[in-house]
Parts: structure tokens; sequence; C-alpha cells
């Protein structure tokens, strides 16, 4: 370890493991203040709507929680810490952790967007006219399909794996039941390990601390509030501080080696580190942010940054399982394992797909940079894009009967698919 890497892990390590303990006492009192305020009436809002509920609906709240907070990682702890407390059915948190999936992908768009932006004019009207519709420099179609392949990569996997085989099926929430079942069982076992865990459990540090508020008479409610600030808090701050940590040694306006650091050199080796960064700062959309406007300086090209948002994909999900980690040795903690242990599986098949089916990674690099054609011409289409995402989609399934939502995401997905290869086979032909 260098000097310059030692002294900056000598004053960050003493935040990261603050912003831990935090994120575990927010995680904790989420659950009490939930079950303390919310839990009953909560319940029989569902019964008395179940008809209205089900994994499409609650993939919509995810999606829209996620875009509105910026933080999949928030809504996910969330949605474990709903199941382990018994709060809501299994199948919608599921449902909203894969939802969260997708609305995470918004931020690098956010980014891409205001990036190679003309000089501003002082006139509103006019620079406002500019940034929706004055043609872009080139680095911006670098920059915004950087971005938006995320986004198309979780629109076509993620919503093809819901459509075909987990709404008919359930082949995630049954793998997800079953792995949780198994890892409850050996640790009802009992033994020297799992004591330790217990031990090392944060709910052991955390748990104290929310029974004497919940004792001086905070309401519920306002734990909620404060444990949901707190969360969104502390990740951002521990991001931030990993990522002081990991870029140490590195001139951050060195932009060769500092994409050299982020990214690798091989496909493999850009995975991982997608992957291990994700895992390190505990947010996708960070990561991902980070490489747009290296993309648009012309350093990289999407295609060699496809790799690491795949690896991206699945170091999001440690937050998950981080959160139900937390509940080791409570009642709920199958629960909370389930839904976490959902987020890793689908993302993970989402991987296995593209490795294992021809054209795929075709389909979305294409997608990406015809979309990203569009966007230098007229920049407002990225936020027609971000609108379809957030709004339209949502508002599909949740306005459409459900048989009619599922044939249209069915379509989508294969339109999304198919059409890229039959625009490439016309523009070679022409």
């Amino acid at each position: 370890m260098t000097a310059g890497r030692w002294h900056s892990a000598s004053r960050q390590a003493p935040q990261i493991l603050l912003y831990a303990y935090l994120f575990f006492l927010s995680i904790d009192m989420m659950g009490g203040g939930m079950k303390a305020s919310f839990k009953h009436a909560l319940q029989d809002y569902l019964n008395d709507n179940a008809g209205d509920f089900n994994e499409l609906v609650s993939f919509v709240i995810g999606l829209i929680g996620t875009t509105l907070v910026q933080s999949s990682s928030t809504v996910t702890s969330m949605a474990v810490v709903l199941a382990q407390e018994n709060i809501v059915p299994v199948m919608i948190a599921i449902g909203i952790v894969h939802g969260a999936n997708l609305g995470t992908s918004t931020t690098s768009s956010i980014v891409a967007f205001v990036s190679e932006t003309r000089p501003l004019t002082g006139n509103l009207a006019r620079d406002a006219w500019n940034l929706l519709s004055a043609t872009r420099a080139e680095g911006f179609h670098r920059a915004v399909s950087t971005a938006v392949v995320h986004g198309l990569f979780n629109i076509v996997l993620v919503t093809g794996i819901l459509v075909a085989l987990e709404v008919p099926f359930g082949i995630i929430h049954h793998a997800s039941v079953w792995s949780a079942s198994q890892i409850g069982d050996q640790l009802a076992a009992g033994g020297a390990f799992v004591e330790g865990l217990l031990w090392l459990s944060p709910k052991t540090y955390t748990k104290p601390v929310v029974k004497l508020l919940l004792s001086t008479g905070i309401p519920g409610w306002v734990l909620v509030i404060v444990a949901l600030l707190g969360m969104f808090a502390c990740l951002k701050g521990f991001s931030t501080s990993m990522k002081a940590l990991l870029l140490a040694d590195t001139d951050t306006e060195d932009v060769e080696a500092l994409g050299a650091k982020l990214i690798g050199r091989a496909p493999l080796d850009t995975f991982l580190r997608g992957l291990l960064l994700t895992i390190l700062v505990q947010s996708s959309s960070a990561t991902t942010s980070l490489v747009v406007p290296m993309a648009g300086m012309g350093f990289f090209t999407v295609r060699r940054i496809f790799p690491f948002i795949m690896g991206a994909n699945i170091g999001t999900c440690i937050t998950a399982l981080l959160a139900a980690a937390a509940g080791v040795g409570e009642p709920g903690f199958e629960l909370g394992l389930t839904i976490a242990l959902s987020h890793l599986y689908l993302n993970t098949l989402a991987v296995v797909i593209v490795l294992v089916t021809p054209g795929v990674v075709t389909s979305v690099i294409t997608l990406s940079e015809w979309l990203a054609d569009v966007s230098v011409r007229l920049p407002a289409a990225l936020l027609i894009y971000l609108a379809v995402l957030s709004v339209l989609l949502p508002a599909i399934v949740v306005l459409l009967p459900m048989n009619v939502a599922n044939a249209f995401l069915g379509i989508l997905v294969v339109t999304l698919v198919v059409a890229p290869h039959i625009w490439k086979r016309a523009g070679s032909a022409a």
C-alpha cells in the first residue's frame, strides 16, 4: 500500500465504519417504525385490494420509487425490511426489487443529458431551447450510448425474464425461497459458527437503540422518515468515502489512468471491476455515472463498457444481502433473505442469458447507439426515453388488464431484440 493510499485509508476508514453502522441502524429503525405505525393498516389495505396487486404492479412501485430517490440500494433495502417484518407479502417485495433494477438506470442518462451542452447565453428561453433541441458535439453521442446501455440492458433482460419466466412460472421466487430455507436451516442448527454470526450481526448493536427510541414514545412514522433519510444519506456518504479511498493514488485529471483503473482492459477484467467497484461503493448508479463523462471524452466505446455494466448490475445486489444479513437470528430472516436472493438471482440470470444467447449484446448495443444518434440531433429524445421508462411503462402495467400488459411487454421485448438486427441489415444492404 502506497503512502497516499495508506493516508487515505486511515482518514476514510472511520467514516466508512460509521456509515455502515448508521445504515444498519436505519434498517432496524425502519422495521421497528413500520411495525409500530403501519403494519396492520398496510396489511388491511393489501387484503382489501388483493386483486389490484401482483408482481408486475409492485415492479412498477419499485421502478417509480427508484427513479424518484435515485437509489436502488435504498429501495431494495426497504423491500427487504418490509418482507422481514411480515408487513407485505414476499411476492410484492420481490416485484419491488425487480422494478428497482430498472429504475436505477435513469441516473446515468440524466448525467449524459447535461454533458456537451452549449455555453449559456443568459437568455433562459434560448438556453432551454438549446438544451432540448440544439445539435450536440460528438462526445454527446458517446456519453448517451454509454448511459442508456444500462437501462436498455435492464429493459430487455429484466422485463424479458419477468414476462417469460417469473410471472408465469415464478422461477426466481421459488429458487430464492428454497435457498433462503436451506440457509435458515443451517443457521437453526446452531454451533460455534452460528454463535459467532449472531455476535457479529449488526442487529446485536442496533436493536437496543431502536427499542430505546420506541420506549421514549417517539411515533413509529417518525422513525420511518428518519430511517429513510438516514439510509439514503449513509449510502451516499459510504459511496463518496469508498470512491475517495479507491481513487486515492489516481490522478482524476489523467483520463487514461482513471479509465484503466475503473474498467481494465479485457472483458472479464472489465466485468469483475464493475462487480467489485459496485460492491465497494454500494451503488450501481454511482459506478455507471462515473464512466459516462469518460465515454464522452472518447476514452472507450459502449461495447467496451458493456461488461462493466453487467458486473455493476450484479454488484448492486450486495446492499439487499447486507440488509437481510442484519436480521440473522430474527424470526423474519428467511423472508428478507428471500427478497435479497431474488435480486441476486435476477441479475445473475440476466448475465447468463446474455452470455449464452447469440445476438442479445448486439441488440442492446445497437439500440443504445441508435438512441444516441437520435439524441445528438434532438437531445429531447433522451428525455422522451426517460419518460417512456418512468411514466409510460408504469402506466401500461397499472392501467391495462394484467394479461394485456403482459402481452404488450412481451411484444416490446421481442421487438427490442429483433429490430436492431433488421435495422443493421437494412443499413448494410443500403
